[in-house]
């Protein structure tokens, strides 16, 4: 790496105010010279252990720059005014943006160049600040994105206002009947904005015989939003069908639909599905954010042994792997991770999807369209024709999209794709319940990878501690008593106070091999397939979540929440 001349102020500040001597001072330029991942603060702060808000408040005294003791709720701009590649390796954050200035957070020293090129590709004015080490690498997280990436966006009008929990049936039906309650459109998009930054999944809308009741889904668990009153069930219901293009005028019949909308400067798509109740409609709108960041493997939380035995089902060069899970559970995040490990392999990689949910430049990718007579099967079978070597099915719905599939992996194609599932075994014998003939299924199939979500313990305000004999018995770990402690979160600033922050995946990887194969053509139960396949080393996921129960990654309530 190259030595700065700001570098080496800093160093000669340091060795000045006595916290380096003159060894560390000449071992620190040695460092930093050879250095090819880490800079002059991280070397100074992890190498040389000087501390890190000694070393920020001699940048800032040093270079006359503001030194700010950095927390989320400061961040209110979208990383992304920079590219990404040039914040992370300049080790930079976009803070705020005032009219022409933008704010951006720096813990090495400001240099000019970098400076100068901030300003050239932002076209504002730069204003530097200091943190430290500790701070920005927690904002710098990538399960902390949602708690400043669209903190830009701006409400518009105070949706508690109209909550009839808090201020009472009465007052909100006043402010409807007298035309101060503003439109069903900006309800609507009040609602959407407050999910979107508070990180939500899906938007749950809920008549009830008193109430529309407006949930989110928050990592997993619901969470409410408002409770409107019960006469504005249609309204609301047909603003979203409208923005769809589903039938307005039915509402006696499930439907699907989807849009998109941009709030701020961020584009979404959403996809909706309706269905009648006795009290009303009830909606689910599934949110996706336009050009969101494929995550890598190592991000959804593969256990070493789990992550081995996936990448060796991707790169098998046929056979039919199938990722299964509930709904909701990020099954399409695996693929797409799976399959941008694949992005360097030179392979002829095609998708057949109903939506897109991420853009992959290295891959063609086909977006289903029933109204334009483009159906699953169909649009297989034609991508067959384009040779390729890995083709993704969005998800098997019925048996023709599975034999199609099947079919497929005998062509000497490597077929992934998703299924509702509640194991990785189930999800053989729903394949097989579906239609798909077992002479079809068992010679093709290559592997199931079976995903749930759990919440991580806050790794900011984690602590230990010895889980009850209760607790213990309830997770079926009552050996463990008097010999284990176990993490939870206490709350903080960092995690909105739950003591959870983002999701982490709980895998079991099912590699599909001979014996197994028989067993699958003969119809053998699934007692006895689990049992030949646990002799070959398949781990239930159990397993896994209690792996990651010991190791301090969730927490006993999390476990028995997802595992029962």
């Amino acid at each position: 790496m190259i030595v700065r001349d700001e570098d080496v102020r800093l160093a000669r500040a340091l060795l000045k105010a006595g916290h380096l001597n003159t060894m560390r001072y000449d071992k620190f330029q040695v460092e930093l010279k050879d250095s090819l991942d880490k800079s002059a603060t991280e070397i100074l702060v992890e190498n040389m252990g000087v501390d890190e808000e000694i070393v920020a408040e001699t940048i800032a005294s040093e270079f006359n720059v503001p030194f700010v003791d950095l927390t989320p709720s400061l961040v209110n701009v979208s990383p992304e005014i920079l590219p990404e590649s040039f914040r992370e390796k300049n080790l930079i954050l976009p803070i705020l943006r005032a009219g022409l200035d933008l704010t951006i957070a720096f813990i090495n020293p400001p240099y000019k160049d970098l400076l100068d090129s901030s300003k050239k590709d932002a076209k504002l004015f730069i204003v530097p600040i200091i943190v430290k080490l500790s701070a920005f690498n927690v904002l710098t997280k990538p399960e902390l994105a949602h708690n400043y990436e669209f903190r830009a966006l701006k409400s518009k009008y105070q949706l508690d206002t109209l909550d009839i929990k808090t201020k009472g049936r009465e007052k909100v039906m006043e402010l409807i009947r007298t035309g101060r309650a503003p439109s069903g459109d900006a309800i609507l998009d009040e609602i959407i904005i407050r999910s979107v930054k508070n990180g939500a999944s899906d938007i749950h809308l809920e008549p009830t015989d008193k109430e529309l009741r407006v949930r989110m889904k928050l990592d997993g668990a619901m969470e409410s939003i408002i409770s409107l009153p019960k006469e504005m069930t249609e309204a609301i219901g047909n603003i979203i069908r409208a923005r769809s293009n589903m039938d307005v005028f039915d509402r006696k019949k499930a439907q699907s639909g989807r849009y998109t909308a941009t709030f701020g400067n961020y584009s979404f798509d959403f996809r909706i599905n309706t269905i009648p109740t006795l009290d009303g409609e009830r909606i689910i709108m599934r949110i996706m954010k336009k050009g969101a960041r494929l995550l890598n493997m190592h991000e959804i939380g593969f256990s070493s042994e789990n992550f081995t035995k996936y990448d060796y089902l991707l790169h098998r060069p046929s056979g039919l792997l199938v990722i299964a899970g509930p709904g909701g559970s990020g099954k399409s995040t695996i693929v797409y991770a799976g399959i941008n490990q694949l992005r360097d392999s030179e392979k002829n990689i095609i998708t057949v999807e109903s939506p897109v949910e991420y853009r992959m430049d290295f891959a063609s990718q086909v977006q289903i369209d029933l109204d334009q007579k483009l159906d699953f099967t169909s649009t297989l079978r034609s991508a067959l024709r384009q040779d390729p070597e890995v083709i993704f099915l969005s998800e098997i719905r019925d048996a023709d999209a599975g034999t199609a599939a099947a079919e497929a992996a005998m062509t000497g194609t490597l077929v992934i794709s998703t299924l509702l599932a509640t194991s990785s075994l189930t999800a053989i014998a729903r394949m097989v319940n579906l239609g798909i003939p077992v002479s079809w299924l068992a010679p093709t199939i290559a592997g199931v990878v079976y995903q749930q979500l759990a919440r991580k313990v806050c790794p900011y305000c984690k602590e230990q501690y010895t889980p009850s004999h209760r607790q213990l018995v309830a997770a079926g770990l009552e050996r463990l008593e008097g010999s284990i402690t176990l993490s939870r979160g206490k709350g903080c600033d960092v995690c909105g106070g739950d003591g959870f922050l983002g999701r982490i995946g709980i895998h079991e990887v099912l590699i599909v091999e001979d014996e197994l194969r028989d067993m699958i053509a003969s119809g053998a139960s699934l007692v006895k397939m689990k049992e030949a396949a646990q002799k070959k080393g398949f781990e239930p996921v159990r397993y896994d979540a209690a792996k990651k129960l010991v190791g301090g990654l969730i927490s006993i309530e999390e476990y028995l929440r997802v595992m029962g």
